[in-house]
């Protein structure tokens, strides 16, 4: 979730729901997560949107041509089309920082059955499974802290 500073700061920079910034790594993948950055996604009319793209000068030709493969892969993330167009803004992209791998946690048996008692209510199974899924991140997230 995005802190409400932040979307405020990405919605003056045109990052209006802040979700190209934040699935940068997934809309592009590890080949260029690297090489460029979304800065700006300017709106240029009613239907058309320009993506203003950082890029490390040894990769801006590479870039250039994956261009339109990258407007395919954004509006297929976002199911419409988020961009038309992209430009290339020639500099330094500074690396993103990397997270440390968490530990991993599992849950015990009481911890577990307490879970499937919290759910068991959820008539749908489709709706408990996520909701199962969901108590277990949080009850592992929790635990991960305490032992850090």
């Amino acid at each position: 979730m995005v802190p409400e500073v932040t979307r405020t700061a990405m919605r003056r920079r045109g990052f209006a729901a802040a979700r190209v910034l934040l699935d940068w790594p997934d809309i592009v993948g590890p080949a260029l997560v690297d090489a460029c950055r979304p800065e700006r996604l300017k709106r240029l009319d009613e239907e058309r949107a320009e993506l203003i793209l950082r890029v490390r000068p040894a990769m801006a030709l590479e870039v250039q041509h994956l261009a339109p493969l990258m407007i395919e892969r954004i509006n297929s993330h976002f199911g419409f089309r988020a961009v038309t167009q992209i430009r290339l803004v020639q500099g330094s992209v500074p690396p993103r920082k990397r997270t440390r791998a968490r530990p991993a946690v599992t849950l015990s048996e009481a911890e577990q059955a307490g879970l499937a008692r919290k759910v068991a209510t959820v008539t749908d199974p489709d709706l408990r499974a996520v909701l199962e899924r969901l108590g277990t991140g949080v009850l592992t997230r929790t635990a991960t802290r305490k032992q850090g």
